[in-house]
C-alpha cells in the first residue's frame, strides 16, 4: 500500500532577542560614579566607561545592587559633566545578554 510521505516544514528558529540595558541615572562625588540601571545587570571585571575629562579612566566597579553600579576612577571626576560608555562594552551585560544601549550620559 502506498502512502504518502509527511513532509516536515522546515521552522525557523528565531534567536533571543537581546534586551538593551538603559541608564536611568548617573550621579558623581570625588571620584565615584555611581550608575542605576533599569533592571538588574551581571558585573564582569571594570566596565571601560569614561567621562569627559582626558586622562580618567575606570579604576573599579562594585555592584551595590542588581540594578547599581558604583564606578571608582583614577582621579576626581567632580567637574566631569558626561559618562562615556563604549560600544557593546562587555563590562556591563543583562541576564540575556544584553548591553548597556547608552553611548554618552549626562552625570550630575
Amino acid at each position: 500500500m502506498l502512502q504518502t510521505i509527511e513532509k516536515r516544514s522546515q521552522d525557523r528558529v528565531k534567536p533571543r532577542q537581546a534586551t538593551p540595558v538603559k541608564i536611568l541615572t548617573a550621579t558623581k562625588s570625588g571620584s565615584v560614579a555611581t550608575i542605576t540601571f533599569d533592571q538588574p545587570v551581571i558585573l564582569k571585571g571594570v566596565p571601560k566607561f569614561t567621562t569627559n575629562l582626558a586622562g580618567v579612566t575606570a579604576a573599579s566597579a562594585v555592584l551595590s545592587n542588581p540594578t547599581t553600579l558604583a564606578l571608582t576612577f583614577s582621579a576626581a571626576i567632580t567637574t566631569a559633566t558626561t559618562l562615556n560608555i563604549p560600544f557593546e562594552d562587555p563590562g556591563i551585560r543583562n541576564a540575556v545578554g544584553g548591553f548597556v544601549s547608552n553611548s554618552t550620559f549626562p552625570l550630575s
